[in-house]
């Protein structure tokens, strides 16, 4: 989408952004508060960033002025300070390889209209923050998705298009509907205001219709990352084999070029990225011919033996001079009541907001996960993990909400899902990758997660907790239950919220 704004709007705004009317930017010469703040509005609104940014400053909200004119007024000692400095990384950063010093320039990005596909693709990178604009508090416009180009240009152009208006009309036409019915049965609690209580049955409205979204579905996504870390992410999209992924890879760089030119200039496609995955998609092929089996949605496939000992080891280990080999030997001599004396005084003192510390990051566990595509979308976002996604495909099914039976929509979801499976297998025939955009977030996906027992802790406690998506929780609460029946003591430790608020059938 281009926007059009002013003269008297763009002359406001030109100094802040890199362009005003691409929809792949960066944003220059504002304090870090406001970025944040601009960046937090994706998550609930539906105006883009350069629309909010202006409204900002028109209220007065943000006193610029004085920051800008120092800026004009030091344009010339600016210039002179940016040569040397991309002289400077000319020389330590490409010249002798110092690439650590890239990690001190930082970027902000804003990407909007992309798909969701591709958003995924985006946030695969550790070591970024990301704000994503929200299915939970924002309704999503109905004509407002990615015309894949590879599909256009096929005979399934008509189709697609078609399929993917009609999962978006039926998810607008519900809307007021959804939020009618839910108002119908969520009586207003005591105290809450008449505003917050239709804000929560909206928020639970596009919880439940957020299924019927295709991942073609545009959406804005903001970005905060340093120069070493956007090389190495731009040079994965420009080696994806999505077009729309090499695309915004592009973009990206030619926005960066303008406030980081030296440090991410260099990044290029890869022969390496891009060969090995088509190589290994072929092998699989060859090697892997059988039907997937039936499998429960979260299993753990691998974790530490003697897990008690080695935390206990691990945890004993930073207290002492002594080598590993004496210190596990010890813990391994230690009675189960010594031990739990151990991880008492090490996990018992944490305060509500406590994370555990460090040593618990010694133990490891791998999980095969079959989760739908919204809640991979929110998972996904817990950076410290290793995670392995197969790509979206109509094989595993979909989820259902239990609302869209209760509330009477039962036929009009089994239909949509029903077109856009169709939809889907006519068009992997020909472009299998291509054909993920048309499937919609109920359909489901493997990811193998392995995370370190202190991220553990925190993926249970946020996404178990009431407030959160009842499809992550559940994915959440079996999480932990797994880790509970291999390792009780460890589990003992986490804090999780059980409670049954039955949702989706996963």
């Amino acid at each position: 989408m281009t926007e059009a704004f002013s003269l008297a709007e763009a002359a406001i705004l030109w100094p802040y952004v890199t362009n005003l009317n691409r929809p792949v930017f960066a944003l220059r010469h504002l304090p870090e508060e406001v970025v944040a703040v601009l960046f937090a509005y994706y998550s609930r609104s539906r105006e883009s960033l350069r629309r909010n940014l202006l409204k900002l400053i028109q209220d007065e909200d943000l006193a610029l002025e004085g920051r800008l004119a120092w800026t004009e007024r030091s344009r010339d000692d600016l210039a002179r300070a940016e040569a040397k400095a991309r002289a400077f990384h000319e020389k330590w950063v490409v010249g002798y390889g110092h690439g650590s010093v890239a990690e001190h320039a930082v970027a902000h990005l804003a990407l909007e209209d992309v798909s969701i596909v591709a958003s995924k693709v985006v946030e695969d990178a550790r070591l970024a923050s990301y704000t994503e604009k929200s299915t939970r508090y924002v309704v999503f416009d109905r004509d407002r998705f990615y015309r894949e180009p590879a599909i256009m240009a096929s005979a399934h152009a008509e189709r697609y298009e078609r399929t993917c208006r009609a999962l978006l009309e039926t998810y607008a036409g519900l809307t007021d509907r959804m939020v009618a019915a839910v108002k119908a049965e969520t009586p207003a609690e005591q105290g809450q205001s008449v505003r917050a209580h239709e804000a929560a049955c909206l928020a639970k409205a596009c919880d439940i219709l957020r299924y019927l979204l295709p991942a073609a579905t545009l959406t804005n996504l903001g970005i905060t990352i340093n120069g070493r870390a956007l090389e190495h992410l731009l040079t994965k999209l420009l080696s994806h084999p999505l077009a729309e992924a090499r695309d915004l890879g592009a973009r990206m760089k030619t926005e960066t070029l303008a406030v980081i030119p030296t440090l991410i200039k260099y990044a290029e496609p890869s022969a390496y990225l891009a060969d090995t995955a088509d190589a290994v998609s072929a092998l699989a092929a060859d090697y892997v011919t059988d039907r997937p089996e039936h499998a429960r949605a979260v299993t753990l496939v691998r974790w530490p033996e003697a897990a008690e000992e080695e935390l206990v080891a691990a945890i004993l280990y930073g207290y002492t001079q002594h080598p590993w080999p004496q210190v596990r030997e010890r813990a391994a001599k230690l009675s189960a009541e010594e031990r739990r004396r151990v991880l008492d005084d090490y996990l018992s003192r944490r305060g509500p907001h406590d994370q555990p510390l460090r040593a618990l990051e010694h133990l490891s566990y791998t999980f095969d996960i079959l989760v739908d595509f919204g809640a991979f979308r929110d998972i996904q976002r817990h950076r410290m993990a290793t995670q392995t996604p197969q790509e979206l495909t109509a094989l595993h099914g979909y989820a259902t909400p239990l609302e869209i039976a209760r509330y009477g929509f039962a036929e009009q979801y089994e239909a949509c899902m029903a077109r856009a499976a169709e939809t889907y297998e006519a068009i992997a025939r020909d472009l299998p990758r291509e054909a993920q955009y048309v499937l919609p977030l109920a359909f489901r996906k493997r990811v193998l997660f392995t995370w370190n027992l202190r991220e553990l802790h925190h993926f249970i406690q946020l996404r178990s907790g009431k407030p959160g998506h009842p499809s992550y929780r559940q994915i959440a609460q079996q999480v932990f239950r797994e880790l509970e029946r291999t390792h009780p003591v460890l589990a003992h430790y986490i804090r999780v919220d059980l409670a049954d608020h039955a949702f989706a059938r996963l």
